[in-house]
C-alpha cells in the first residue's frame, strides 16, 4: 500500500472512529460553502458524517467530553519530548496548571542566552477544551519549532466568565516573564500563540503586556481567532451555517457562556480589535481559514498594518475552523500546521 493510500484509509478510519456527535458536527459543515473548493479529504471525512447532535447541544459536561474525544481522533500522533513538566501558577483566587514541554530534538544551533520559549492557549470557545486535550499538538509544536511550550489551562467559563480567560493567561506571562531564567528560557525570544478563543488570548497577551508595563511578546500567532466580543461580522452569517464545526448556534453558546456581563464587550480583554492604540503591537502571525471568524482576523490584520505594525496572513481557504488539530486525519491540515510552525521558527 502506497504512503497516500494509507493516508487515505487512516482519515477515514479515523471519521469511521468518531463519537456520534462528533461526526455530527462534521456533518453540518459549510452549507452555505461550495464543498468543492474544501481540501479532498475534508469532502470525505464530511461525507461520511453521520448528523448527529454537537457538543453544544448536550449537557456541558458531555459537552467538555465530546469536544476532547474529537481532538484525540483527529489529531496528531503522540510524539516523544525532551520533558513534560507541570507546574501550578498563581492567579486570583487560586492556582492554574501550565505545562511544560522541551523538545526532544535541538532545531539549529545551541541558543546562547536559553530556549526561546511559546506560551500557547488553547481553543475551545472559552468553555471547553483543556491543557490536556492539546497535549499532542504542544508536543508537535515543540519539536518543529525548537521552543519550550507552555500550555496553559487557564479556568473556562460559565464557572469563570469573562475576563477570567485573559487574566489567567496574563497571569502566566507575568510568571513566564518572571521565571524565564530559572527555566532555561530567553526572555528576548518569547512568543504567545493559540487558537480561536485561545488565539484571541494571545492577542489580549500582547496588549495587556503594554498595558500592564510586562515585557512584549516577539512573536504572536493568532489561528482563526476571536477578536471581538460581539457576533458581528458578515463572515458569522455567510459561514454561520455549521462550517468547520463551528456555526452561528455554537458561536452563541459559547458566547452565553463566556459573556455573562455584556458591558464587557468593550473591555480590550474581550475584545481586543476594539483597542484604538495598536502601535508597537508585536509581530503578528495571522491565520484564516473558510471559517465565521474569518472577517475578525482579517479586521484584526488590517488595524495591525494600519498601525504600521508587520503582520503575515497565512490563509487556508481548503481547511475550516478548527484545523490545527486536525492533522491527524486530514494531511492537508498538517502541512498547514507545519507552514504555520516554521514561520514561527524563522522569527524567533
Amino acid at each position: 500500500m502506497s504512503l497516500q493510500e494509507n493516508i487515505e484509509r487512516t482519515s477515514v478510519r479515523a471519521l469511521l472512529a468518531l463519537p456520534a456527535g462528533v461526526a455530527g458536527r462534521l456533518a453540518g459543515l459549510l452549507e452555505k460553502v461550495d464543498r468543492s473548493t474544501l481540501d479532498p479529504k475534508l469532502r470525505l471525512l464530511l461525507a461520511l458524517s453521520d448528523g448527529r447532535k454537537g457538543f453544544h447541544e448536550l449537557p456541558l459536561p458531555r459537552g467538555r467530553a465530546l469536544y476532547g474525544q474529537m481532538i484525540r481522533m483527529l489529531d496528531v500522533p503522540e510524539e516523544a519530548v525532551a520533558e513534560v513538566r507541570d507546574i501550578r501558577v498563581p492567579v486570583e483566587g487560586g492556582d492554574i496548571l501550565v505545562r511544560l514541554y522541551r523538545p526532544g530534538k535541538r532545531v539549529g544551533p545551541a541558543p546562547a542566552n536559553g530556549a526561546p520559549a511559546i506560551l500557547f492557549a488553547h481553543g475551545g470557545g472559552f468553555t471547553i477544551g483543556s491543557a490536556g486535550e492539546y497535549d499532542r499538538l504542544c508536543r508537535h509544536i515543540a519539536n518543529q519549532t525548537g521552543a519550550v511550550v507552555l500550555n496553559v489551562d487557564y479556568r473556562l467559563a460559565p464557572e469563570h466568565p469573562a475576563p477570567t480567560a485573559a487574566d489567567d493567561v496574563l497571569a502566566a506571562w507575568r510568571w513566564l516573564t518572571e521565571q524565564a531564567g530559572d527555566l532555561g528560557i530567553d526572555r528576548d525570544r518569547l512568543a504567545v500563540m493559540g487558537d480561536s478563543a485561545g488565539g484571541n488570548l494571545s492577542l489580549v497577551i500582547a496588549q495587556q503586556a503594554a498595558l500592564h508595563a510586562l515585557p512584549a511578546p516577539k512573536l504572536v500567532v493568532a489561528v482563526y481567532p476571536k477578536t471581538d466580543g460581539a457576533n458581528e461580522m458578515p463572515s458569522a452569517t455567510a459561514l454561520g451555517g455549521g462550517q468547520g464545526g463551528l456555526d452561528r448556534d455554537m458561536i452563541d453558546w459559547f458566547h452565553n457562556h463566556y459573556m455573562q456581563d455584556e458591558s464587557l464587550v468593550e473591555d480590550f480583554r474581550v475584545s481586543p480589535l476594539r483597542n484604538p492604540e495598536l502601535a508597537g503591537h508585536p509581530d503578528t502571525l495571522l491565520i484564516t481559514a473558510t471559517d465565521p471568524l474569518r472577517d475578525e482576523g482579517l479586521a484584526y490584520g488590517e488595524r495591525l498594518r494600519e498601525a504600521g505594525v508587520p503582520v503575515v496572513n497565512l490563509d487556508y481557504p481548503k481547511l475550516v475552523h478548527g484545523f490545527i488539530t486536525m492533522g491527524g486525519a486530514l494531511p492537508a491540515a498538517r502541512r498547514a500546521v507545519d507552514e504555520i510552525l516554521a514561520h514561527a521558527r524563522e522569527r524567533l
